[in-house]
């Protein structure tokens, strides 16, 4: 017989009030690993180039929260993203001083999905969040400080084997998640029962994987959360991430994708638009946004797909002329859509092949300049904006500096900063 929600909680409530076991803690866990991720550490270093003040509202978690365009759903250019895939409690611990040292006027924490992944009992986890608002309390008194609850999962999509079985720890961690709220006077957002199912699942229309949320899921949390972010605030009728004529839209893949570009530019109406690392999906994103006819459309081609070895998305096996010819069909579809909005076509971004990964493109110098060449003429020909990026990108021999990257492809803050300066001009004409 199915246990239906009350009855799945009240043994949790039941299991939560017996003597803690001791497991694993959720830093041991980290240590097994040795280090976070690739990526991590390139937000980290980008968030380090940001600096968030007073009057900040800050969203701080894992791939839940870096998955949402929070000011842009709330209209408010103070509201940032401090979200990382992948991340932990420990992970937001050792990266809480870049956030806590600019005294944010609100912060909103949502953690743990994926410390239930390395198999952390909800005990430990809670004794780790424990400790981070802690740390939160202690440096930022004068900060609001709000604890949102785990969110369900529904292992009906079989994506996540590490979360197979480990239904019950989010029960029990939303229990003792609440507990440490109390403890803390930290207001208490429990967000489960909006994504849960009868099964206590996360519900199958919210999500296309079983974990992470459509833009139906993120506009059921923008709801339950707006008391306490913006109480009384009207938002667009149907689009949860609207766009207008006066909005630059940065579109491209996950290089665009992986930065906050309003912050960057100090322009709240620079909006990022990103697609998978594949430069065939760029026209139809291209034609798709036209119809809001912004004020500018920044695009960037990525690497074409290796169709041999799917899963290698940046492959030195692309195609000058597929990049080309994938740049004018995304040209020629805004400018028939849209034909006020300003084009600003961009240089494609060298990549280091000292990384074993990328240890291809060692031989593809003479091809990635002919690309820029004939993007370059395509600008020229259909008398769009220009901007080369591999003199501020690039080392002398062509590739990716070193110091801008971590994995030979994606950036570090300072090389988005570098990227910014070199394109921020054509932004601000």
């Amino acid at each position: 017989m199915t246990m239906n929600f009350k009855s799945i909680l009240s043994v949790v409530l039941s299991i939560c009030s017996m003597p803690l076991i001791a497991q694993n803690t959720a830093l041991e866990a980290q240590e097994q690993t040795n280090k976070y991720t690739d990526y991590y550490y390139q937000r980290k270093s980008l968030f380090a180039e940001l600096p968030i003040t007073s009057n900040d509202i800050v969203f701080f978690g894992n791939s839940l929260t870096n998955g949402g365009r929070w000011h842009e759903m709330f209209n408010n250019p103070n509201i940032k993203n401090r979200g990382i895939v992948g991340d932990i409690v420990q992970g937001l611990y050792d990266r809480a001083d870049m956030i806590l040292k600019g005294q944010p006027k609100k912060i909103f924490l949502l953690i743990g999905t994926n410390d239930i992944s390395h198999h952390v009992g909800a005990d430990s986890i809670a004794k780790a969040l424990d400790k981070l608002i802690t740390l939160i309390k202690k440096d930022c008194p004068n900060t609001q400080l709000y604890m949102q609850s785990l969110l369900p999962f529904n292992n009906d999509f079989k994506r996540y084997k590490n979360l197979f079985g480990e239904e019950m720890t989010v029960l029990q961690g939303n229990v003792l998640y609440e507990q440490v709220a109390r403890k803390h006077n930290v207001p208490w957002i429990n967000l489960f029962p909006w994504f849960a199912d009868n099964e206590c699942k996360l519900r199958k229309e919210l999500t296309n994987d079983g974990v992470h949320l459509k833009e139906n899921g993120y506009k059921i949390w923008r709801d339950e959360i707006t008391p306490f972010v913006a109480p009384g605030i009207n938002f667009h009728p149907t689009e949860l991430y609207p766009i207008d004529s006066d909005d630059i839209i940065m579109l491209g893949g996950s290089l665009v994708g992986y930065a906050e570009w309003q912050e960057l530019t100090g322009m709240p109406n620079v909006k990022t638009r990103s697609m998978g690392d594949v430069c065939d999906y760029l026209h139809a994103s291209a034609k798709k946004l036209a119809q809001n006819k912004p004020k500018k459309i920044v695009m960037l081609s990525s690497y074409n797909y290796d169709k041999n070895n799917k899963k290698v998305n940046v492959s030195a096996a692309f195609n000058v002329d597929t990049i080309v010819m994938s740049m004018e069909k995304a040209i020629k579809a805004v400018k028939e859509v849209s034909p006020e909005t300003e084009i600003i076509l961009q240089s494609v971004i060298p990549v280091n092949s000292s990384y074993e990964k990328y240890a291809g493109f060692k031989t593809t110098g003479k091809k990635l300049a002919k690309t820029n060449k004939e993007l370059k003429k395509l600008a020229k020909k259909y008398k769009v904006t220009w901007v080369d990026l591999t003199p501020v990108l690039a080392d002398d021999n062509g590739e990716l500096k070193a110091e801008y990257t971590n994995d030979g492809y994606h950036l570090m803050g300072k090389g988005y900063i570098a990227w910014r300066n070199a394109l921020k001009p054509y932004l601000t004409k």
